[in-house]
């Protein structure tokens, strides 16, 4: 009796040192694992995805095992599932994401084949990537075939490179994208012809819906579409603002679109150039107001629309035209014609 007692007290024992034991131990099993739904917040980062649920917004963490094979856009915005653990730290850990996004398919021409390095910037979608290059802003859409296997995931602010082919429907399109060097420069890689200033020129009238890299031209023959890239030269035409009037010098690439080979604007509003007093400098950030043209920029600010002149001296290695609404930077200095003038303008993209 007392050996059947002893056995049964030692059992128990056993019992209740294995379960203190599982209490006490952090769990950092994935067997628990929970999935959550959610939009993804634009505060997410490559190590911190932001997951706004009906129950609030959540905060996981990104590990280098973390299968994103169900989809690689972890953009604001999009609607994505997370399957999730809690880990040691006591935070969520995602193990697997995945979306169901589809996006068309177009015709591509491969002769028209490029490839471009820059970084993603809010307004990026499931269709459409917005990716800032050395002279602008570039919308290239993603195909349900682009392949991002060379890539880890997608989120604004991360440096890629790009190989886009043109697409029936005038867009350039992903073919594939990866990951870039953080040590890399943004670069433009073509397979134009050289551009020659001397070549076909036509006059007309910007129109709405021109941008860093498509101009849009009114011209008596109709509407015309040009290719501005980094053979531009806009040294004679800074501001394509809607209604402006201006000449453009272009050539046929191989790519069989027209390219720019030179801006000229045909208005007579150049500054004349002043001496500047360095003290006086000032640098306001602000967007392009429509009454701006080629002689003077009206800068809408915090603080109300400012006038500054724009001359042969200003330096616009680092925003090459002006575009309607464009957030720009400007270093300004005043003139002894008693206005501000912009020593260097800089794209906020």
């Amino acid at each position: 009796m007392k050996k059947s007692l002893s056995a049964t007290i030692g059992i128990l024992l056993t019992v209740l040192l294995v379960t203190i034991m599982g209490l006490s131990a952090p769990s950092v099993s994935r067997a628990a694992e929970t999935t959550f739904s959610g939009t993804v917040s634009d505060k997410t980062t490559s190590e911190i995805l932001y997951l706004s649920t009906s129950g609030g917004t959540m905060e996981i963490k990104i590990d280098s095992n973390t299968s994103i094979s169900g989809t690689k856009l972890v953009l604001p915005g999009n609607t994505i599932n997370c399957s999730c653990y809690r880990g040691s730290d006591e935070y969520w850990h995602v193990s697997s994401i995945s979306g169901s996004s589809q996006v068309g398919k177009v015709t591509l021409d491969a002769s028209t084949k490029t490839t471009v390095t820059g970084r993603i910037v809010k307004g990026t979608s499931e269709e459409l990537l917005y990716l800032v290059i050395d002279n602008g802003t570039m919308q290239i859409k993603m195909d349900d075939d682009t392949n991002l296997d060379e890539v880890t995931m997608l989120i604004i602010g991360k440096k890629v490179k790009v190989v886009v082919e043109r697409g029936s429907d005038a867009y350039m399109h992903a073919i594939s994208i990866s990951d870039a060097e953080k040590t890399s420069s943004s670069s433009v890689t073509t397979n134009n012809s050289s551009s020659s200033s001397s070549g076909t020129s036509v006059s007309g009238t910007v129109e709405k819906g021109t941008t860093s890299s498509v101009l849009y031209l009114s011209t008596s023959a109709g509407t015309m579409e040009f290719v501005l890239d980094l053979g531009t030269d806009a040294s004679a035409c800074r501001v394509l603002l809607p209604g402006q009037k201006i000449s453009v010098g272009y050539y046929r690439g191989t790519d069989a679109w027209n390219h720019t080979s030179k801006l000229v604007n045909n208005s007579d509003s150049a500054s004349a150039t002043a001496s500047l007093d360095p003290s006086t400098q000032a640098t306001v950030t602000g967007t392009v107001d429509e009454d701006t043209d080629e002689g003077t920029l009206y800068l809408d600010t915090n603080d109300g629309m400012m006038e500054i002149r724009l001359d042969s001296n200003t330096n616009f290695s680092k925003c090459p035209v002006l575009l309607l609404d464009k957030s720009v930077t400007v270093v300004a200095q005043r003139g002894s014609d008693a206005y501000y003038h912009a020593v260097t303008i800089t794209s906020n993209y």
